[in-house]
């Protein structure tokens, strides 16, 4: 079967062996490469059984245009943002495919400061790459390879030094955390964090193998292991990571996933109580966050979905935090990326900081529910259809940022083209599930027709 490549704003991905070969690692890191024009470049990945073919081969067309390399190991994705900001790095990729299954992996590229490359930067990127206009440097110049692994001790110990964090009173709480590591990046940095933490922490697929144990997003259908777990330890919480560590889910202490929505909207509604100022976070993510703004006497502003448009969206409001509704929170005290590891310490705070379970925590926000759905389609559908959608919700706030997105006082749907796979993304909010499907029906049969 020939899987198509997705050459994106975040870089390039596919299915190994079929899209994504060595030779396409080599050339598309090449063109980053002579985007990046000089300076060392670091590189490190999860731990896909194809990870270190594609690594190599990314650092061979890193080298081939005249970058020394350091390779910084198998570490979560915030870990190399972290790396390339105060490594004084020129850029970094990080090979990962995050939350796609075994057989897909990618080039993440991240630019200099740690952020990953906005869409003009990513345009020319992508420009390079397509028309083969790569730099290439002489045998004299060309770039060297070294080795650095102390970049997680140095993210654990930028989280602990947090103004929001303290390790002395998350420690007194003596909390019981059962974490998911889906045998990826997690599993070379739980331990440590934890510990570090001084929480009392069982670790399930903290294994490295050839696959995954499950399918690696972390969503509800994909965390009953840890919702065993969690009820046969007895533990206050359960934590699952994504491949690449910058999304976190949570579970109750009753083993009930809350979704992954409720990282960002607890995540925020803690790091509000002691920091006063804005938040940010994509169009996509729930009503949750606008509640907790409110309530705070704040606003959350809305970006496009991917992470560089809402670290954009930060910068220009002085935000003080914000992120994805897919379990990504961004804190940019530590830096402008999701970062998971960073909303698990968030939330083990929030509990230590009201001695409240988790449970009783998400039932003081308001009880909405989202649906998600895709369906094959482009940018170019919605487009089309636009005047149709907003002849069927007159009395609606229309919001072209992302696709279409379509509002009411307590619900709201939307449509909007993928950035990381050929397909439309259909979700919906609402006070009750009926509700949310209503909606989801209703805009489907748009595209039906």
């Amino acid at each position: 079967m020939n899987h198509k490549l997705l050459v994106s704003v975040s870089g390039v991905r596919g299915v190994v062996g079929s899209a994504l070969t060595a030779d396409v690692a080599l050339r598309y890191a090449s063109a980053f490469g002579t985007f990046l024009k000089s300076g060392k470049v670091a590189v490190g990945g999860d731990t896909r059984r194809t990870g270190p073919m594609v690594r190599a081969a990314a650092v061979a067309g890193l080298m081939a245009t005249g970058h020394d390399v350091v390779d910084i190991g198998i570490c979560p994705t915030p870990t190399i943002e972290l790396a390339v900001r105060d490594g004084g790095f020129a850029g970094g990729i990080a090979v990962t495919a995050s939350h796609n299954p075994d057989q897909y992996n990618a080039l993440k590229l991240i630019g200099k400061g740690g952020l990953f490359l906005s869409a003009l930067e990513a345009e020319k990127v992508n420009s390079l790459y397509e028309d083969g206009d790569i730099k290439a440097v002489n045998w004299q110049k060309v770039g060297k390879l070294e080795s650095d692994y102390k970049w997680i001790d140095h993210h654990i110990d930028k989280i602990l030094l947090l103004d929001i964090i303290s390790p002395t009173r998350i420690s007194q709480r003596q909390l019981r955390v059962v974490v998911d590591c889906v045998g990826a990046t997690a599993s070379v940095m739980a331990a440590r964090f934890f510990s570090c933490l001084g929480v009392k922490f069982h670790l399930i697929n903290s294994q490295i193998g050839d696959r995954f144990p499950h399918p690696p997003e972390p969503l509800p259908e994909n965390l009953s292991e840890l919702g065993r777990a969690v009820r046969d330890i007895g533990a206050d919480v359960g934590l699952a990571f994504d491949p690449d560590s910058d999304r976190l889910a949570i579970v109750s202490e009753e083993g009930e996933p809350l979704g992954e929505e409720y990282t960002l909207a607890l995540g925020c509604r803690y790091i509000l109580t002691q920091v006063k100022g804005p938040i940010a976070v994509n169009v996509s993510s729930s009503l949750l966050n606008d509640f907790v703004a409110r309530e705070a006497g704040t606003r959350a502003y809305r970006a496009k979905v991917g992470e560089r448009n809402v670290t954009e969206k930060l910068m220009r409001i002085k935000g003080i935090a914000g992120g994805e509704g897919n379990g990504g929170l961004i804190y940019p005290k530590l830096h402008w990326g999701r970062d998971g590891f960073l909303a698990a310490a968030v939330i083990l705070q929030y509990l230590a900081s009201t001695e409240k379970r988790v449970s009783q925590l998400a039932a003081e926000l308001p009880a909405y529910v989202m649906l998600k759905t895709k369906m094959p389609g482009s940018r170019r559908d919605i487009e089309r259809r636009k005047g149709k959608i907003r002849r069927i919700f007159p009395e609606a706030k229309i919001d072209n940022l992302d696709g279409i997105k379509i509002s009411g006082d307590d619900w709201w749907v939307q449509i909007r083209a993928s950035n990381t796979e050929p397909i439309l993304r259909l979700m919906a909010e609402a006070d009750s599930e009926t509700n949310a499907r209503k909606l989801i029906s209703v805009v489907k049969s748009v595209f039906s027709n």
